[in-house]
């Protein structure tokens, strides 16, 4: 005969009097959080990017312009960093390059563009445009050559990704499935968070998904990259 008030059995699925790791769900639901903005701050970066890609070419052109009209590459370059209808993230680069190069000089200016921004489109304009500063002579006409260049090859990149739109929506899709079936169990079920946290086959478990999932994250990517 038990003593009156003994408990046993199973509560929740667990041997009664067990306790809950308060803090195994915070830290996956933080982690999860963590990674998320990570991925909508990388897309945000990436659509900046594109914008910016777009229109160098209309500012070398204005460079271009300001050269013809004989102003120096240093005076046609902020000219052209006051337009209007620049992106900010373009209108920013271009008035740095400006101070920089009041403080250093055109061309140093020029190369920690480039550094600063590792993206093929600003390493060819930069170096168009040091070429401009150091040896001088009628560069116009090759600034509004580069800026057709880039104009066309912007066209026929933004044209495959339109292309490959679909194959990268897929590619999210799957991507994030697991991700969103492992936030809801941690919402519905707090037995979930125990067992990944405090079990010996639930970490690996988990490490071996984490491990998968950045493994076909890169694959998939590597499938749909489309490079500007």
């Amino acid at each position: 005969m038990r003593p009156k008030g003994h408990r046993t059995g199973r509560v929740g699925g667990h041997p009664a009097g067990f306790r809950w790791p308060g803090g195994s769900a915070a830290r996956l639901r933080s982690a999860l959080g963590r990674f998320l903005y990570r991925v909508v701050g990388l897309a945000g970066s990436r659509r900046h990017e594109a914008a910016l890609v777009r229109l160098l070419p209309d500012t070398l052109e204005r460079v271009a312009g300001g050269l013809r009209a004989g102003a120096s590459p240093l005076v046609a370059l902020t000219e052209a960093a006051g337009g209007s209808d620049l992106p900010p993230a373009l209108c920013a680069d271009l008035a740095r390059v400006v101070e920089r190069a009041e403080q250093e000089g055109l061309e140093p200016a020029l190369a920690a563009w480039a550094g600063e921004r590792p993206l093929s489109a600003i390493a060819t304009a930069a170096a168009a445009l040091q070429v401009t500063a150091g040896a001088g002579g009628p560069a116009a006409p090759a600034l509004e050559r580069l800026a057709g260049a880039l104009r066309d090859r912007h066209d026929v990149a933004a044209e495959a990704d339109a292309l490959s739109a679909q194959a990268r929506l897929s590619a999210i899709v799957v991507g994030a499935s697991p991700l969103v079936s492992l936030t809801l169990s941690l919402l519905v079920d707090r037995r979930v968070a125990a067992t990944l946290m405090t079990t010996s086959s639930g970490r690996a478990c988990l490490f071996a998904g984490v491990a998968l999932e950045a493994l076909a994250a890169a694959w998939m990517r590597r499938i749909v990259r489309v490079l500007l």
